[in-house]
């Protein structure tokens, strides 16, 4: 045989004998093309046992629904852990240090309510104990000894987020076994990275990972519609008590339910579920799991914006699959300025309390229905005109008023982010009910200024960060009550009269980027400031205030331009039982758009209420009112 021959059959032999064998090998393996997902760990020693000689496939390849329509699209988000996805699909749309551990505070709430549900009867009955009234916070109202069906404990817990009523159900199931229970529950969840201390949320303890979260989400989703439904309700009444949402996301149609906390440690925390129109035929089951947040409002807003606007579901059903794609790095970008309403006196006690139990069964949060408005600011700005507490004693001024603590998850609920407490009317029921206010307002995260615990914290700034901007803001009630003044031990209100006024503003303006000062000043029922209001305000603008606010006098005062600062000298009423006459049945509410390098554009809203003492129309201002940019 020709060398050369020889030669080319050896070089064939060597070529084609791994490509056979590796064909042989390979149906040895494989089998057939049923390409199914590698067996968990776990289950391979059953499948051992029953097949001698097992099958090795590869795993499926994911199908992947949700396409990304402009990748360039840019997106703000503060939370320093989160992820977004379908919850039937499991595919993430959207994650970031989506396995780190942080604290959840009320969160939690959501497993208290789901182990709860779980191990009841319809009949169970718990008994309020001190030691769960004695537990921080005041929200759902309950007292010593009284009997109330576990039930009915969902309701407060979900909706005003108790942490009394997370006690009460703990207590009712043995609380060291609730606990154990709790834990458990997680772990068949698969929640493998959460862990809880107390029912609550109150402990910095209580952690888990955005991706557990989204787990939790998708259950709840699938398998718990109940509890989900109480997420959503404005308000609930067994009788003995009427409950109000606290929750922020009411207003949105698209909202399924899904629970918010905050702790100093976790910062803002949140579950969320909407159900969104993503693709032509179809909405989809969106979770939106939010840890450290300092905006959770913000970053679901724009979350759910980036979502509609950019992010399309291009699939035909639902894939059920456990694997998760994890879409990072998208761009982030801050708004160069910061939105801001401010409104008048809310007043929620006398005429106002009577009409809303008569005309509205006591619900609180359709006073604020039609405040649609609200929900579009970044901060929202108001008077609180007087306590709202169950403490305290009537101190027997003419006209002495009191509002429920229930209206507190109402205001948070309708989106007001700070009131201010310096007015003449808050120490009507003594130091003892406004101290509780504060506690209950901090309770339900709404913001406060113009008083404090102490002098000191009555003389700082409250802050308030949005896009990048801190927004300071800082009261003073310049109508009293003198006595109420807070003291280094005491506390108490911030009075225009204090000797350091100018040096408490000039310091509070050197710690933000904008400083807003509040003021309860002038004359009632007159339509124009006078001089001692516009010695103040201008006061405030010389020692760095940008923007100061006023109220007390009822009705809509004039506006004023000064210097590099922005004067209303009065919003008049935004809530009050005064039917006298039409200026006091409405007031102003001003927008304000204003960016760190100081331009600031004004819009002038009015605000009118019903007989029933309900703002029931916002007329809109036509035009900006003003656009300037502050002398530096």
């Amino acid at each position: 045989m020709n060398w050369r021959l020889k030669s080319k059959i050896k070089f064939l032999f060597f070529l084609f004998t791994p490509i056979v064998f590796g064909i042989f090998l390979t149906s040895l393996v494989f089998g057939n093309n049923d390409f199914k997902k590698v067996p968990q760990a776990d289950n391979i020693q059953n499948i051992l046992i029953e097949n001698t000689e097992p099958t090795i496939k590869e795993p499926e390849k994911p199908k992947y629904y949700y396409f990304r329509k402009d990748k360039d699209q840019k997106i703000k988000i503060s939370a320093e852990a989160y992820v977004v996805g379908d919850l039937s699909t499991g595919e993430i749309i959207l994650a970031k240090n989506q396995d780190t551990h942080f604290p959840i505070a009320s969160v939690s709430k959501l497993m208290t309510a789901l182990v709860a549900d779980k191990n009841r009867v319809d009949e169970d009955i718990a008994k309020v104990s001190r030691t769960a009234l004695n537990t921080y916070g005041e929200n759902g109202g309950f007292y010593l000894g009284e009997k109330i069906k576990v039930t009915d404990l969902f309701y407060p817990l979900l909706m005003e987020s108790s942490n009394d009523a997370a006690e009460v159900i703990a207590e009712f199931f043995g609380r060291e076994n609730f606990l154990q229970k709790m834990n458990r529950q997680a772990v068949e969840l698969k929640m493998t990275e959460t862990s809880f201390k107390d029912p609550s949320g109150l402990s910095e303890n209580n952690l888990s990972t955005a991706a557990d979260l989204f787990k939790f989400a998708g259950y709840l989703n699938q398998k718990e519609e109940n509890l989900l439904k109480i997420t959503t309700n404005k308000s609930y009444s067994n009788k003995k008590h009427v409950w109000f949402s606290n929750n922020q996301f009411l207003h949105k149609k698209e909202y399924i339910g899904g629970k918010s906390g905050y702790i100093d440690e976790s910062k803002q925390t949140v579950i969320s579920i909407f159900s969104l129109p993503l693709g032509e035929k179809t909405s989809r089951p969106i979770g939106i799991t939010l840890l450290r947040s300092t905006d959770r409002a913000r970053d679901v807003e724009n979350i759910l914006s980036y979502l509609k606007k950019n992010i399309y579901y291009g699939g035909s059903g639902d894939a059920n699959a456990d694997w998760i794609k994890e879409k990072l790095d998208i761009p982030d970008v801050n708004d160069n300025y910061v939105r801001l309403i401010f409104g008048g006196d809310i007043m929620l006690d006398r005429g106002v309390k009577n009409s809303t139990m008569k005309n509205f069964g006591g619900d609180y949060s359709l006073l604020f229905k039609n405040l649609e408005i609200f929900k579009e600011a970044d901060i929202v700005f108001a008077n609180l005109e007087g306590p709202a507490s169950d403490l305290g004693e009537d101190l027997g001024s003419l006209y002495s008023f009191r509002m429920d603590q229930s209206v507190v998850p109402a205001l948070k609920g309708a989106g007001i982010s700070i009131l201010s407490v310096a007015n003449n009317h808050v120490g009507d029921w003594g130091r003892e009910a406004y101290e509780d206010t504060l506690d209950i307002l901090k309770e339900n995260e709404i913001y406060y200024t113009g008083g404090g615990k102490t002098s000191i914290e009555a003389e700082q700034p409250t802050i308030i960060e949005k896009n990048g901007i801190k927004v300071g803001y800082l009261g003073f009630s310049d109508v009293g009550p003198n006595w109420m003044a807070a003291s280094e031990t005491i506390p108490g209100l911030l009075l225009a009269n204090n000797p350091r006024f100018a040096e408490i503003i000039k310091n509070a303006s050197q710690q933000v980027d904008h400083l807003i000062v509040s003021f309860h000043w002038g004359d009632e029922y007159q339509d124009i400031h006078n001089a001692r209001q516009e010695l103040l305000a201008h006061k405030a603008i010389d020692n760095g205030a940008k923007i100061v606010v006023g109220h007390h006098p009822h009705v809509a005062q004039d506006i004023e331009v000064y210097k590099n600062g922005y004067i209303i000298y009065s919003l008049g009423n935004l809530i009050f039982d005064q039917a006298f006459s039409e200026k006091v049945m409405q007031g102003l509410l001003i927008e304000i758009e204003l960016s760190k390098d100081g331009y600031m554009t004004a819009k002038k809203n009015i605000v009118k209420s019903n007989r029933l003492f309900q703002p029931d129309k916002v007329i809109l201002g036509k035009e900006e009112i003003v656009k300037f940019k502050p002398v530096q």
